[in-house]
């Protein structure tokens, strides 16, 4: 049976590993593996192929519409015209509506990052079902974020 614990901190950890210790794990049962938040911005436009769920298109869309809209209604009192105010104001709004959407899913993507922090996975060879609960007990003990087990001898 195999424990897996996620840690957010070292020092809860540094802990947890030395309580672990004092209850006679052997060294070689126990693995530490380091782990990076690969978390990289998304690409602007969605493939055929690949699409995060996240749609460029609503918000320049609409922006483009609102501006066009007024552009049309106030070029009518301009010497330039309503087709191509509206037609500047498509644009304009068009752009500002993608570079909102830009700012958005940027700061969207940066709080992702700062919520999944998972340093350090713990794996803990255990042989009975006793070790399994002292080292569930201890990671609990010391703010484990995730708590796993693998019994390959149960069927599921």
């Amino acid at each position: 049976m195999h424990v897996f614990a996620a840690f957010e901190s070292s020092e809860y950890i540094e802990l947890a590993m030395g309580e672990i210790m004092e209850n006679d794990f052997p060294k070689d049962k126990i693995v530490f593996v380091e782990m990076n938040n690969e978390e990289k911005d998304h690409q602007i436009i969605d493939t055929i192929n690949y699409s995060d769920g996240v749609s460029f298109s609503d918000t320049t869309a609409t922006l483009a519409t609102i501006g066009m809209l007024l552009g049309v209604i106030y070029g009518s009192i301009l010497y330039i015209g309503p087709v191509f105010m509206g037609l500047i104001g498509l644009l304009v709004g068009g752009v500002l509506g993608f570079f909102l959407d830009k700012k958005k899913l940027k700061h969207r993507l940066h709080k992702r990052k700062k919520e999944i922090n998972i340093r350090t996975l713990f794996i803990i060879q255990c042989q009975t079902y006793e070790q399994v609960k002292l080292v569930q007990g201890i990671c609990r003990k010391y703010f484990v974020s995730y708590l796993g087990l693998h019994d390959p001898s149960s069927k599921k």
